[in-house]
Parts: structure tokens; sequence; C-alpha cells
């Protein structure tokens, strides 16, 4: 048998996959220290299934897992596999060639495999029992281990050589029958106590059988007294039938005679109806009348109340409206005296205005004649001109006013002439 190759990716410090390879002969790591040796020792404790984070260096099983660097970030899971060939007879098994690889993650679940294949810890232990591999084995001899062997208790170095000597799967298998024969006793030993309570009831269970056939045997008694029982009650009720038949036969006829009285009597009766269904509808007219009648006076009466609120209304907003219309008056008559005044403005102006238009007309025929007074004529012209711009734009200050009045006094018109429909209404 033959160690191929250690397969590592993110156990300790071996964050990216990692592949060790070992030829036939001597193989041996050298380094410095800190560079990972025993790193290696512990991958190849860790794969053939140790438990103890204690023997990994380590307080936990995720302290296995790579925790990161400044550089590179940490991992969720470490993996470590390795390969063994010419291992046929050594293993036991049918392949020339053993991978066996070990998972593990961060929330502590862990995974083993066999050639890829799901497995059990269990089945990496027996897989390599006797061939002094294994976690604890004599082909792991770390520093230290020699001294802690050659100082330890004779039952403790009694494993190493058991190891070696190759009875260590026999053991176990013993350990195991000897377990199963401790199980198959325990259960032997439930057996005889459920025989025991079982024989206990059969005593119980052939009372109660002895109970269920006197039972029985009552039953049928008692079933032949009642069919004794039921003939006579039978008997007895034919003759009490015959009785009733009789007295059925002579009912009848009285029966007859009162239908007879009763058709009669329910024919009055009909006739009583009507006329209680006539008097009823005659008298659901009346209280209708009556009820339509209330509803009118009703209504009415609210109408009533309405059109009073309505005439309160009313008066307050003629009242209002009078006053309004007193002030609307009293302010067209301002108006309308105003209105007076820019008229005797404008007549004025227009006065004026025709006034410089005749000096105007005199001032030009003077040029015409007298051009040597050009001078003076033309200096006496620019003043009139001053004065009739002047003169002019009094007159369009007086238009405008004009047209303000104007516009006034159409709105005070319409404003009275509503405030009269107002009033009318």
């Amino acid at each position: 048998m033959h160690l191929q190759s250690l397969e590592m990716v993110g156990f300790k410090s071996f964050a990216p996959k990692t592949i060790l390879t070992f030829n036939p002969g001597v193989t041996a790591v050298v380094g410095p220290n800190g560079c990972g040796k025993s790193n290696v020792l512990d991958a190849l404790r860790w794969v053939l299934g140790e438990q103890s984070a204690k023997a990994l260096r380590g307080g936990e099983m995720a302290d296995v897992i790579f925790s990161g660097t400044d550089s590179r970030a940490a991992l969720g899971m470490a993996e470590v596999s390795m390969t063994f060939t010419e291992c046929e007879k050594e293993l036991g098994v049918e392949w020339s060639e053993v991978r066996i690889t070990r998972r593990v993650f961060r929330d502590g679940k862990s995974e083993y495999f066999i050639n890829k294949s799901p497995c059990r810890l269990r089945d990496i232990h027996q897989l390599f029992m006797d061939t002094g591999i294994g976690r604890s084995a004599y082909s792991i001899m770390e520093q230290g281990k020699i001294d802690a062997i050659l100082s330890s208790r004779p039952e403790d170095r009694r494993a190493i050589f058991e190891e070696a000597a190759g009875i260590t799967k026999y053991k176990a298998q013993k350990k195991e029958a000897l377990r199963k024969l401790e199980y198959t006793e325990a259960n032997l030993l439930r057996v005889t106590d459920i025989i025991k309570e079982v024989k206990r009831q059969i005593g119980s269970l052939q009372r109660q059988a002895g109970k269920a056939r006197r039972y029985q045997a009552l039953m049928e008694d008692l079933r032949t007294f009642d069919t004794h029982l039921s003939h006579r009650n039978y008997a007895a009720l034919r003759t009490e039938q015959e009785q009733v038949r009789d007295q059925l036969g002579a009912s009848e006829e009285r029966r007859q005679i009162h239908e007879r009285e009763i058709e009669e009597q329910e024919l009055e009766l009909g006739i009583f109806r009507e006329r209680l269904g006539e008097l009823e509808q005659q008298a659901a007219e009346v209280r209708d009348n009556i009820q339509t009648q209330r509803n009118r006076i009703v209504s009415a009466e609210n109408r009533m109340a309405t059109n009073a609120e309505r005439c309160d209304e009313a008066r307050e907003m003629i009242e209002r409206n009078r006053l309004e219309i007193a002030g609307g008056e009293e302010k067209l008559r301002e108006q309308e005296s105003q209105i007076v005044r820019t008229d005797e403005m404008i007549a004025e102006m227009i006065t004026l205005l025709r006034t410089g238009e005749q000096q105007l007309g005199e001032a030009n025929e003077r040029v015409r004649t007298v051009r040597e007074e050009r001078v003076a004529v033309e200096r006496t012209s620019n003043q009139i001109n001053a004065e009739v711009q002047q003169l002019e734009s009094q007159l369009n200050a007086l238009r405008g006013n004009i047209s303000s009045a104007s516009g006034r006094r159409e709105a005070a018109e319409a404003r009275l002439a509503m405030l009269r429909a107002d009033e009318a209404a």
C-alpha cells in the first residue's frame, strides 16, 4: 500500500488548492519554522478521522478552516483528500486506488467520502483498522509521541502493539458482538416480562369469557320470554282493536252529523266574514283619508312657517335695498352734478379752442400778408402753438374724465335698475 497524494483546500494555512505528491521511497517535508509542516501532519490526522480539536492545535473544529488574511478573504469550508494505491490486499477492497475525503463547514457540519461516495466516519475507521494507519495508530509519530508511549500505562501501549499485530479489527468486532449480545439479552428480559404479563392476563380473560357465555345464555332466555310476552300482548291488542273499530263506527255517524252542522255554520261564518271584510275596507279607506288630510295639514303648516321666514327675510332685504337705493340715488345725483360741471368745463375748453383757432387763422393771415414781419410773427405763432398744445392736452384730459364719468353713470344706472327690480320683486 502506497500513499500517493494529499490534497488540501482551505485547511489552515493552505487556502488555495494544494496537492502534495508522495513518490515511492523516502519523502520528507522540510522548511523553516512557521511554513506549515505541522499543518500537513494535522491534515493527515484530520482526514483519518481525528475528532479532538485540541489534538489539531485548535479550540474548535471550525478553526481548521482558513480564517483569512489582509489580502485574502476567509473561506467557509475546508477539505482534505488522501489517495492510496496498490491497497487491495491491505484494505480488503476491490479497488486498486482508494481516495478518502473529509469536508467541514463553518456551521460545524462534516461530510466524509470514500472514492467520492458519501460514507460514515465509522466506515473510514473500519477501512483502515489493522493497517497501522489511523488518527492514533503507530504510523503517525509526532514529536514526543515515543516518550509518551514509553511512559504511558501498559494498557495504552497494548493498543499500539495490537494495531501492529492486526487484531484491532477482531477486537472491535468482538466488542460489537458483545454489545449486540447485551442488547439481545435486554430484549429477552423484556420478552420474558411481557410473557409473564400475558399469562397474568389470561386468567382474567378466562373469567371474562365465562361471564360472557353466561350472559349469552341469559340473553337467549330473555329473548324467549320476550317472545311469549309479545304474543300475549299482541292478542290483547287484537281484542282491543276490535272494540276500537266498533267505537269508530259509532263515532263516524256522529262525525258526519257534526260535519253537516259545521258546514252550515261555516256558510254563515263566511257571510259574516264578507261583511266584516267590507267594513274593514271602508274603515281602512277612512283611515287613509284621515292620514292624507293630516299630512296635508302638516305640509301646509310647514309651508306657512317657511313662507313666514321668507317674508321676514324679504322685509329685511327690502329694507337693505331701500337703503342701497337711497345711497345709489345720492351717488347718482353727485355724479350728475359732476357731469354737469364737466360739460361746462368742456364747453369752456371748446370756446377757448375755437378762439385759439380763430387767433391762429388771423395770425396765419397776417403772416401771409406781412412777410417782412416774419420774425415777430413766427415768435407769436410759436407762442400760440404752445397754447394750442396746452389746450389740446386739457381737452384730452377732459374727454377722459367725461368717458370715466359716463362709465360710472352707466354702472350706477344698472345698479339702480337692479335695486328697483329687487324692490319690485
